[in-house]
């Protein structure tokens, strides 16, 4: 308990959207993502040295990844209206022209290649630092991690999570990617063919992602047939690592082929799992869902506001104003005097059938997460399919 309480203080006190460095104030993103940029140059120039490869041809690739960064950049925001950094549009785009800059100049491709990885992975490590600080890219509800305020949400936080605490997935992400970046930086200095570091880096980065997508919350990222955009991506990469090994483009490895198979059995198993489990909660607490339920119940709780604090036992209005999410959840919103306290009551049900009690569970404890997270709450079932959740604050005679 005290080891937790002390991580949230530290991921508390590192969320922080604006850094202040000489009275003046910058965006903890960018000055993250600077950082990285100096630092995977200089790992990428220190590695060409050694590996004895022309430094003018770095300099030449160094500026091509930046371009293509930037106007990777500009075409999304041309596209979607918003400015996004999506890495792993970014990291696909950047190796291709990388790619094609030194097929064009009759170089080396993989020995380069193999740096240029190595540094968009260092870009990366300081970069999920940085939504570490602003809160994008964040996880979902959990015990221990970063709890981001409203000055985050100024900035495109997830508003519904303001006050809640979130595993720090980011962090997580950032200290696997340094790792496989000091293996693969190893591997550059040893006596391996090149591509080695290349399909590391692609192999093990791409494993991590796929895990790390199940934790996520964020409601940005766009979903596949149960899968999210970033694990589909990892597949294909890795499908195309080993396609490339009996090719013949790169070193074969057996665990690759096991890896990549492990990867795709995993997916195949979660299709399954979900179809015969019958209750569909992945869709529930699909980060889509959960800011639709998280809308639904502001506005709920809104109109209760405005509306007469009943006792309990007495009859309650016929006409309750009620939000529905797009899979058919239906929540309303009350106040129940009981004594000296005010009891918050929600009534759940499901427009396309009855509920079950596996679906209101996952439902309650999102609410409680997103609204009440210091109360107590009592869940009744009524006939029909309808569940009351009762909160009520600790201190009002609740249960820790």
């Amino acid at each position: 308990m005290l080891f937790n309480k002390t991580l949230n203080l530290v991921f508390d006190k590192l969320a922080q959207p604006q850094i202040h460095i000489l009275e003046r104030s910058a965006s903890s993103y960018q000055v993250c993502g600077y950082t990285g940029l100096i630092l995977g140059t200089l790992l990428g120039m220190i590695l060409a040295a050694y590996k004895g490869l022309s430094l003018w041809t770095l300099i030449g690739l160094t500026g091509t990844s930046m371009l293509t960064f930037l106007t990777l950049v500009m075409i999304t925001k041309i596209i979607t209206g918003e400015e996004q950094i999506i890495y792993y549009h970014h990291e696909i785009a950047i190796m291709i022209m990388a790619a094609i800059f030194l097929w064009v100049l009759n170089q080396p491709v993989l020995p380069y290649l193999d740096i240029t990885i190595l540094g968009i992975g260092i870009f990366l490590v300081c970069g999920r630092v940085g939504c570490l600080m602003v809160g994008c890219c964040h996880g979902k509800p959990h015990k221990w991690g970063v709890c981001y305020r409203k000055e985050h949400a100024d900035v495109g936080f997830t508003k519904h999570y303001v006050g809640v605490r979130l595993f720090p997935i980011q962090a997580a992400e950032s200290i696997w990617v340094l790792f496989i970046v000091i293996v693969g930086t190893i591997i550059v200095l040893g006596k391996h063919p090149p591509g080695e570091a290349l399909a590391w880096y692609v192999i093990n980065y791409d494993i991590g992602r796929f895990l790390f997508e199940f934790v996520r919350g964020d409601p940005e990222r766009p979903y596949y047939w149960g899968f999210s955009e970033g694990q589909w991506i990892s597949v294909i990469l890795m499908c195309t690592v080993v396609w490339g090994e009996f090719a013949g483009f790169l070193t074969f490895h057996l665990w690759h082929i096991a890896a990549t198979a492990g990867i795709v059995l995993t997916m195949i198993m979660v299709t399954l799992t979900r179809r015969f489990r019958g209750t569909n909660k992945h869709k529930l607490l699909n980060p889509h869902h959960v800011r639709e339920l998280a809308e639904a119940v502001e506005q709920v709780s809104a109109m209760a506001a405005q509306r007469t604090v009943f006792s309990r036992g007495n009859a309650m209005p016929a006409a309750v104003p009620m939000g529905r999410t797009s899979l058919g959840i239906q929540i309303s919103a009350g106040k129940i005097q009981e004594d000296e306290t005010i009891i918050h009551h929600y009534a759940l049900s499901s427009q396309q059938g009855t509920m079950s009690k596996d679906i209101a569970n996952p439902l309650v404890d999102l609410i409680i997460r997103l609204k009440h997270p210091s109360c107590s709450k009592e869940l009744v079932t009524q006939n029909r399919g309808v569940f009351h959740l009762l909160i009520r604050p600790i201190n009002a005679g609740g249960e820790k």
